[in-house]
């Protein structure tokens, strides 16, 4: 049977995640990699990393990061907001350009596996049903990759947090943020996109989403990342496997298989 191994954020830590590979002894023709998103960002070798998951795009799935997101928003819409987007402008100049940017636009915000996990690289907004989250993973993927692609990505930098009542670019906006940066609810459920701690560490007028008590999606393992002051977290089938590995931290993994067991890489940095 061909496993299934799920990373966490590698941000462009190539080295690291080459050594995370090794001691899960992978394996391209009988394995499958699933990356819970930002595969690219700070990180020095953020060209290597997307060129090396490119040449063996086969066995490969990423679940759309912020990071991701940026590097398509500077490829297709010229945008640069980050105060240091060097690691990401080595792949706007890279020759192989267009192949990795096509590649990557392709991919998913959501992934799962068989009837029992779900891969995302932040979350979903809490009351989402996985009905309702399989429909607005679809849309946005279907907007990026389509026409209008430009626009969504050029105007994709708010900080809108889902309601029912949006329409037009904030209800789009408002779908990718859940996706992608989402860590707190607050008690209105407004998600806040500005704190970035440990949960153990902010009052109780902020909640992780996944503590939510109109989380809908319980009976499925939840698979995400984003959140480096998380780290790795396990509790009711909900794992965070964010490291931290650009910080210093580690690089986490592990063959998707119950019980879950990680695999952590120490940093380099």
């Amino acid at each position: 049977m061909r496993r299934k191994i799920v990373i966490g954020d590698v941000q462009g830590c190539f080295d690291e995640l080459i050594r995370l590979l090794e001691k899960l002894d992978f394996n391209s023709s009988s394995d499958q990699l699933i990356f819970l998103g930002d595969i690219v960002g700070r990180g020095p070798n953020s060209l290597e990393v997307i060129e090396y998951l490119y040449s063996m795009q086969d066995c490969v799935v990423v679940t759309l990061g912020n990071h991701d997101l940026h590097l398509l928003a500077m490829a297709i819409a010229g945008i640069s907001n980050y105060e240091n987007d060097e690691p990401l402008n080595k792949i706007i100049n890279s020759k192989k350009k267009i192949q990795l940017i096509e590649w990557l636009r392709h991919q998913p915000l959501m992934h799962e596996e068989s009837n029992y996990s779900i891969m995302v690289h932040a979350g979903f907004y809490p009351s989402w049903t996985i009905y309702e989250s399989r429909t607005y993973a679809r849309e946005i993927e279907c907007l990026i990759q389509g026409k209008d692609a430009k626009k969504i990505l050029s105007e994709m930098y708010t900080n809108d947090s889902w309601t029912m009542n949006l329409s037009g670019p904030s209800r789009i906006n408002s779908i990718i943020n859940s996706f992608t940066r989402i860590r707190f609810i607050d008690e209105r459920g407004t998600c806040n996109f500005e704190e970035k701690n440990s949960p153990s560490t902010v009052d109780n007028s902020l909640l992780p989403w996944f503590k939510s008590k109109d989380l809908r999606i319980l009976e499925k393992q939840i698979f995400f990342g984003h959140w480096s002051q998380l780290s790795y977290y396990n509790h009711n089938n909900i794992f965070c496997l964010d490291g931290g590995c650009l910080w210093g931290g580690e690089l986490i993994g592990g063959v998707l298989e119950k019980p879950f067991k990680p695999t952590r890489i120490k940093s380099l940095n």
